[in-house]
Formats: C-alpha cells, structure tokens, sequence
C-alpha cells in the first residue's frame, strides 16, 4: 500500500487547512438554512486559475493535488491521460484521521480529467475517488478494474465516494473530517463498476451537492448506480434489538445519524445493471435523505429506476436541527426506465428497524416510524416500462401526500401498488396501459387511504 502521511502532515501544518475544520458542518452546512431560505448547491467559484499537469502516476497525482488544497485552483490533466491508482492511507484534519482510498480532491481543488481515464485497482477495503468540501470532479472516465478485500457497505469500492462509512464517522465530541462534505460537484462523468459495489455513493451528511451528466457504464453485478444513504456519528447499530439501548446513547449525546439533503442530481444515464434482486438495485436509490432534487434520469435496465426509502432509523437519532426537515423536499422531474425487472418507483418511507422494535421488542420511538415517511414527495414526467412478471408500476408504503403528474406505467404485473400507510397519492394525467391489474389498493396494518388516480 502506498502512502504519504508524511507529506500530508507537513501540508496541513503548513498550510492550515481551516477547511477541514468546516467540514464537520459549521463552515458548509447548516441544514436548517435551507428550510428558511435556497442552499448555495456545487463548489465555489474558486480562483478561475487552471494548472495543467502531468502526473507520471498516481502517487504524482495526489502530491500535486495536496500541494494545491485550498486555492480554489482547478487542475487539468493532459488529454487522453491513462493512470492506474492504487489504494493509499493518510492521515488527514486536525485530528489525524485516516482515510483509505486511491485518489483524495482536497478542499478547495477542482480536478479536470480533461479526458483521461483513472483506473482504480483496488486491493484493501477503501473507498474510491474521494471528494471532500468546496472540490469538483469533472471530464473523464473512472474505472473500477479491481476489487479485491471489499467490505459489505455499497462505498467500499465505489468509484467515486462522498462522506463517510457507517462507523467511520468520529463521534459527537470529535466528527470525522467526512461525516459533513459539502459544495462539491461530480460533473461530466463516465464510471464503470463491474463489481459488486456502488457506481457512486454518497453517505453521511453529503449536502449542498451537483451531479451533472453523469453515465453508468453496464455492469451485471454494481449494487447501483448513483446511492445516497444516512451515515453514523458514534458507535450507532441498527439492528432492532439493539434500538432501545441507541435511544440512550443519544439521549446521552454520544451518537447521532446524519443524512444526505440540498442536492441536485441532472441528466445521470444509467446502463443495464443486471444485478436485480430487490428494489434496492436502482439507477438511483435514496436512504433517508431530505431535500433532494432530481432532474432528467434515464435508465436501460434495473431492478428499479428510482428507490426513495426511509433508511433503517429515518430520523429517529439526526440532530434537532435534522429532523424537521425528515424526508421532505424530494422533487423529481423527468425518469424513463425501458426494463424494469422489479419496479418502477419505490416510495418507501418506513424506518422498518424502528418499526419492527416498536412492534418486537416494546421500544418507544421519538418519531413515529411510518407517518408521515415519506413527507409530500412531487415527481413529474415519469416514464415506467415493466418486464411483466411480478413487477410493480409504482410501489408505495409510508407515504404522506405524494403527488405524481404525467405518469406513464406499462408493462407490469401491477400498475399502482399503495400498501400500508400510505395517507394521500395522487397520479394525474396518469396513462396505465398493457398491465395485467392496473392497481391494487390495499394494506394489512393501516391500509392505503386518499388514492387517486386520473388520466
């Protein structure tokens, strides 16, 4: 494994890097602020300055990165450029942290690839090109050619990763460096991932965000292709018998979730992903998060072209100023999947591990688990084709008020599937064609209630 703590430390202390000092939110991101008013999304303006670079290879790449952090400069590698980057540690913030991937953008740095494509050989558990605050990551192509030691988690091995693991958060008193990254762009984009692992992940508290034309290459094992999944501050687990005690760790403040919120996601083109075993193999699938903005999403082939789910906890241990804001804001205009192997849309709100602890082991929960979940989502232009089989339109469970206009949905076993506590659905201009049930209404616990459905 290659490393360069020593240059990392010496760039810090001479440099000063307040940046990562802000990177636990209080520079970037305030998530009350974009209740109140409209979040400032993408990097900064930064200098206008462009370097042009020839790194002889990986190890080249990141010094000279480093050695820009801060400047708001954007560096441009030559055209066509080939490099293969290998896993690498460092220790980087205040505080030392360690950081396991190929390539790291510092703060305040915009990586140009001009063309050329990154090739990550991935032999330890890491995560992949990694971005932190006020950095962009544009024009070129980004490889997964090697995967090998990949923990579980859908970011270990991703191609390009933003936040933090589960369990690589800090805790209350001493936050990761990455459990809040924000103003950051990934712009004009191809990533492949032929391994079982994200395309892209965004985890923890990724916000104030861009993801512009963005391609998922085909692959018949990624996990998905764009994710977006609530992260951990302090030793939280989410296994039901386990919730009670984790309601007294944050009564206590020694942990706390944090979500994704304030991103916009345009124009993302996703191939054939083959994997298709449940509803969580999407182009796009959301966890948890809040405020999140989706424009012009194509997918050829998934288990499901778009997932929005309420995450294990939902909002049951973020912070005060989280979690008025709990799965709210979701606007999507414009998603076309031509085979979708399970579903079309998931809209599900359920904080199922909450839940089920409310339901098996007694726990009382500081947010109700199933209402309102999934909080007025808006989606329009929605264009859903089905394989037949068992597959379902639109699925919904734990859903407040979502309003869907100008819905096409053809080819599935069922067309609209409300289930339990789904309070309000509307699909107007709705065309529900060549299904074999058009809808099916129903739910066991608390059945679907103000459905409506027009063409």
């Amino acid at each position: 494994m290659k490393t360069c703590v020593e240059f990392d430390r010496r760039q810090f202390l001479a440099m000063g890097l307040a940046l990562w000092s802000g990177s636990q939110g209080q520079a970037f991101c305030q998530p009350g602020e974009s209740a109140r008013s409209q979040p400032v999304l993408g990097p900064g303006p930064g200098s206008g300055r462009v370097l042009k670079i020839a790194p002889r290879d990986g190890a080249e790449l990141q010094s000279t990165l480093w050695r820009q952090a801060e400047t708001g400069n954007t560096l441009q590698l030559p055209a066509g450029a080939n490099l293969i980057l290998t896993p690498r540690e460092e220790r980087v913030g205040p505080h030392q942290e360690i950081s396991r991937h190929p390539l790291l953008i510092p703060p305040g740095v915009r990586l140009d690839l001009n063309g050329a494509t990154l090739q990550l050989e991935l032999t330890v558990n890491c995560y992949g090109v990694r971005l932190s605050n006020d950095s962009a990551l544009r024009n070129g192509t980004i490889q997964v050619v090697r995967s090998q030691g990949k923990g579980l988690q859908a970011c270990w091995h991703s191609g390009v990763s933003i936040g933090a693991a589960y369990g690589d958060g800090g805790t209350p008193d001493q936050p990761g460096v990455f459990s809040t990254v924000a103003q950051w762009g990934v712009e004009d984009l191809v990533i492949e991932q032929p391994f079982p692992a994200a395309a892209m992940q965004l985890m923890s508290e990724a916000c104030r965000g861009v993801i512009r034309r963005v391609t998922i290459a085909d692959s018949p094992r990624a996990l998905l292709g764009v994710g977006l999944d609530w992260g951990s501050v302090g030793p939280i687990t989410s296994e039901d018998r386990e919730i009670a005690r984790m309601r007294g760790l944050w009564e206590r403040g020694e942990i706390y979730s944090t979500h994704p919120h304030d991103i916009r996601i345009e124009a993302v083109r996703v191939g054939n992903l083959g994997r298709c075993q449940d509803g969580n193999d999407a182009g796009i699938r959301c966890s948890a998060c809040d405020h999140i903005t989706i424009r012009d999403l194509r997918v050829e082939s998934a288990a499901a072209a778009l997932a929005i789910f309420g995450g294990d906890l939902g909002y049951e241990f973020a912070r005060e100023d989280s979690r008025d804001r709990a799965h709210q804001g979701y606007d999507v205009d414009g998603v076309r999947i031509d085979r979708a192997g399970i579903f079309g849309l998931v809209l599900n709100g359920l904080a199922d591990n909450v839940w089920r602890a409310r339901e098996n082991q007694g726990y009382e929960p500081v947010r109700d688990p199933c209402r309102p979940g999934l909080d007025q989502p808006q989606l329009r232009n929605i264009d859903l084709r089905g394989v037949g089989g068992k597959s379902q339109g639109v699925y919904a469970v734990a859903v407040t008020d979502a309003h869907l206009d100008r819905i096409q949905i053809r080819g599935f076993e069922t067309g609209v599937h409300p289930e339990d506590w789904v309070d309000g659905l509307q699909l107007t201009r709705a065309v529900l064609e060549d299904n074999q049930h058009a809808a099916r209404i129903e739910g066991v616990r608390s059945p679907a209630q103000r459905v409506e459905i027009t063409n």
